[in-house]
């Protein structure tokens, strides 16, 4: 890691089961009713504070036979994605990688609906052969619905080897009622939970050390009626006082009193050393013995203590306070939440802001030096120090970056004050990413100009001089100079950028290297641009198997963009090898869309459908534009084997989705291929609308499946008029000048196969067969098919026009005998344009059949 801190993306503290102390009293005809139930799906435990509801479940787990997990809930847990990845984590304790593909979508740009997100995990679930059970402590901390939505879906259909047991305060917002009648659950309430006489005098004389007369346990047993808490406050007042206050042991009482009580009948005779690491780690959700140790060094203000930290956890375990030990190693504790309340309002009273603000700055310094960067950053929050706050994401989000955890990086950027990032090019530098994540190239554009003035006019002791943010820059720059296809610019950015990220920021520097091949391939020169991207691959291909599947991936795109249809399909083949043994959603994405792009234009449409289908069931793996592009081809093979209708719902599904995210991108893009289905289902008025509001300009280098200006070509060729004609010339001269001039040979081919039409519908026939002569020489290496037969009937025409002039007579006659196929499957239908729909034919069989245009 270059001595930089390890950060770990879970706080391995939660998923510990709490160890019950020495006063625990064992309790038989429960962990009976638990054993007896456990089949049901669901176990609830709910009751109000201080009933001894962990205790039970955990003394019940850790003699069941069957293995178990667990999971502490706290308020940040509210998060869909926070709490499912507790959930996941919680599981993989006990069966590793069991849920990788529903923990791949947690670090997707875009979270899945919970519904979907709900499927993948349950079918996860599914798939484990052995009975386990699944605890979630402290539930009633969970306020967001989403996340009662995902156990509702999950409970709709439960898991047959899970065991899920709630642990809270109230009733969650689940399906109870149902479940009940169903006896798909076991309920443990406050009654079941209180003591009973013999339990009451047998937890007493475990917490006091001798013998309690019967009549006495009954009568306090009486008095707090089972409430655990109220016992336990029972023996520490007959411990320090001799006698017992009645007020204090009524069930009824507020907390507030209880704890009150215990300040001033046992902690303000303590002295001061345990009065100010009481304070002190109060404000800590956990705490060890070298945080206490940070925030109360000795003769340090205003917490000095010359006391050892473990000494006062032995001091507080001894007590037996309410504290709660949260490992195995009893390394981790915190307070029972309800006396950490009572501590942070004594901490309050007895303290200024400045000198809490103190012990928030020495837990923040801790948590970062140890790696805890959620901590960190929360602790130097509620100290104020936003400064310090902005330093923590700066130096751990490449880390973040590296392991594409882009939703904790999303939200840890956004806890601090828009202000902050603004005027910090770092932080800026990480909001750019994320926009490039989700496919926001709007955003990006926005966050590159913040840092272009900062550039000039930040101070020198900045985080403009964070290690790694000029070479960031610098990458941003390269992208937007490449979309903005100045492929110099672009070139002279990326390779400056690789110049000044460190070796160790493999996620930069895989855009960097990316943007690099792209400016190559852009000027020209892609042969110099692949040799140079191999070797950066090369170096991941034994260093790191996912980046290297993630540089493989990115390359396909350039494959793409060269029209090398074989170079795309050895690049499919390789993810594939690699995600065999090996599950890596984001890659398999691409795997999938790269197989069905290609086959589509193979005219190998069966196979097409099934693996572009399965492109897009990883909707939300990867990027927003693999889905929507994946999604695009999927259309137009359901369309060719004449299936109009799922066509028109797979488009329909972009346009939702782009909406539901606020895609305004995605959205521009799903209009147009809108049209373009239209256009080939006969519907030319709807076709004929989208074009009336569409804006050509600007161009941007298209390198995915679809290019709207090509379907505004069509539309205006499909008129038929005199003015769409010139119209559809204009648009195409543009184009063709645009598309040469950064060398993409893909959807040159379209517009040459365009302007071909274009010539022959006005007659000249010989311009009419130079230009799809060109296409042809650019489509046969790759052996693309669809390009042409799309087209309709006219290209036919045009293809036997120039077989019988004796040019590309072969590959003519492959892309004919393409035809021939299409009309065993098409029957006539309403068209008013030169675009023939399309009807279905017998699926073909699983293995892959290239076209007979296919070049091997």
């Amino acid at each position: 890691m270059n001595g930089e801190t390890k950060i770990d993306p879970l706080l391995a503290t939660k998923l510990h089961r709490p160890l019950a102390d020495e006063s625990h009293v064992l309790r038989p005809r429960l962990l009976e009713q638990l054993d007896r139930r456990r089949k049901r799906p669901l176990t609830l435990v709910s009751a109000p504070a201080g009933y001894g509801k962990s205790v039970l479940i955990s003394s019940w787990l850790e003699q069941c036979n069957i293995p178990s997990t667990w999971f502490s809930v706290d308020e940040n847990d509210s998060d869909l994605l926070v709490f499912t990845a507790y959930f996941i984590a919680a599981v993989e304790n006990l069966f590793p990688k069991a849920c990788r593909n529903t923990y791949a979508l947690l670090n997707a740009p875009n979270l899945p609906p919970t519904d979907a997100l709900a499927i993948t995990l349950l079918n996860e679930l599914d798939r484990i052969d052995q009975t386990f059970i699944l605890a979630l402590d402290d539930y009633h901390l969970i306020k967001e619905s989403t996340v009662h939505d995902l156990l509702a879906a999950m409970l709709k259909h439960p898991s047959l080897t899970m065991h899920l047991v709630i642990i809270g305060r109230v009733d969650p917002p689940l399906p109870v009622t149902r479940l009940r009648a169903r006896s798909k659950v076991t309920e443990i309430r406050a009654q079941d939970l209180r003591f009973s006489n013999a339990e009451t005098k047998m937890f007493l004389e475990q917490l006091l050390g001798f013998e309690v007369d019967p009549s006495a346990a009954d009568a306090v047993g009486k008095k707090t009626e089972g409430w655990v808490t109220g016992l336990r406050l029972a023996a520490l007042s007959m411990r320090h006082r001799g006698d017992l206050d009645p007020k204090l042991l009524e069930p009824q009482v507020d907390a507030q009193y209880v704890m009150e009580y215990l300040f001033s009948e046992v902690f303000s005779r303590q002295p001061p050393e345990i009065s100010h690491y009481l304070m002190a780690s109060a404000i800590l959700d956990r705490f060890c013995g070298p945080l206490c140790d940070a925030i109360c060094p000795s003769e340090a203000e205003p917490f000095s203590c010359d006391m050892g930290s473990w000494e006062f956890i032995d001091w507080l375990k001894k007590e037996n306070l309410f504290i709660v030990t949260l490992d195995a190693e009893n390394w981790w504790f915190r307070y029972h939440h309800l006396f950490q309340k009572f501590l942070v309002n004594q901490l309050k009273r007895h303290h200024s802001t400045e000198e809490i603000n103190t012990l928030y700055a020495r837990s923040s310094t801790w948590c970062a030096e140890s790696g805890l960067l959620e901590e960190a950053l929360q602790y130097a929050m509620a100290a104020g120090e936003t400064d310090t706050a902005s330093g923590l994401v700066a130096k751990f989000s490449y880390q973040l970056m590296n392991d594409q955890q882009w939703p904790r990086l999303e939200r840890c950027l956004y806890q601090l004050p828009r202000e902050i990032i603004d005027r910090e090019p770092a932080l800026l530098a990480l909001e750019a990413w994320l926009n490039v994540v989700w496919q926001n190239f709007t955003g990006v554009a926005a966050c590159v100009k913040k840092m272009d003035a900062l550039k000039t006019s930040s101070p020198p002791d900045t985080l403009v001089n964070v290690k790694h943010v000029p070479g960031q820059y610098e990458t941003l720059k390269a992208l937007m100079a490449y979309f903005a296809a100045d492929g110099n610019s672009a070139l002279a950015y990326a390779q400056r950028a690789l110049e000044n990220i460190p070796q160790h920021h493999k996620r930069a520097r895989l855009f960097a290297d990316l943007y690099q091949l792209g400016a190559y391939q852009m000027i020209g020169q892609l042969e110099t641009g692949l040799s140079m991207y191999q070797q950066a691959m090369g170096r991941q291909k034994n260093r790191n198997k996912d980046y290297h599947a993630l540089y493989l991936g990115a390359l396909g795109l350039i494959y793409w963009i060269d029209a090398d249809l074989i170079a795309l399909e050895q690049t499919a083949r390789s993810l594939s090898e690699i995600t065999r043994d090996h599950p890596l959603p984001p890659v398999d994405s691409f795997t999938f869309y790269y197989f069905g792009t290609l086959q589509y234009h193979r005219n190998e449409l069966e196979h097409a459908e099934k693996k572009l289908t399965e492109a897009v069931k990883l909707h939300y793996a990867y990027s927003p534009m693999n889905f929507a592009h994946g999604a695009f081809a999927l259309a137009l093979t359901l369309q060719a084997l004449g299936r109009p209708d799922p066509a028109r719902e797979t488009c329909d599904s972009v346009i939702h989705d782009a909406i539901e995210t606020n895609n305004t991108d995605m959205l521009k893009v799903a209009r147009a291929f809108e049209a373009e289905l239209a256009l080939r289902q006969g519907r030319l008025s709807l076709a004929t609308q989208w074009l009336e509001k569409y804006n050509t300009h600007p161009f941007v280098p298209p390198f995915r499946f679809y290019m709207p200006q090509l379907t505004a070509v069509k539309i205006l060729l499909a008129q038929h008029t005199t003015e769409s004609r010139r119209r559809a010339d204009d648009l195409l001269s543009q184009l063709t000048a645009y598309l040469e001039s950064i060398h993409n040979r893909r959807f040159q081919i379209d517009v040459l196969a365009l302007q071909a039409l274009l010539h022959d519908t006005q007659g000249e026939d010989s311009a009419a067969l130079e230009k799809l002569s060109q296409a042809l020489v650019l489509a046969e290496p790759g052996g693309l098919v669809r390009p042409f037969v799309d087209l309709g009937p006219q290209m036919a025409a045009l293809l036997k026009r120039l077989i019988n002039g004796n040019v590309a007579v072969h590959y003519a006659g492959c892309i004919l005998a393409a035809f021939k196929e299409e009309a065993h499957r098409t029957a006539p239908g309403p068209s008013d344009h030169g675009f023939s729909p399309n009807h279905s034919i017998p699926p073909a069989s699983d293995h892959t059949v290239h076209s007979p245009c296919s070049s091997h």
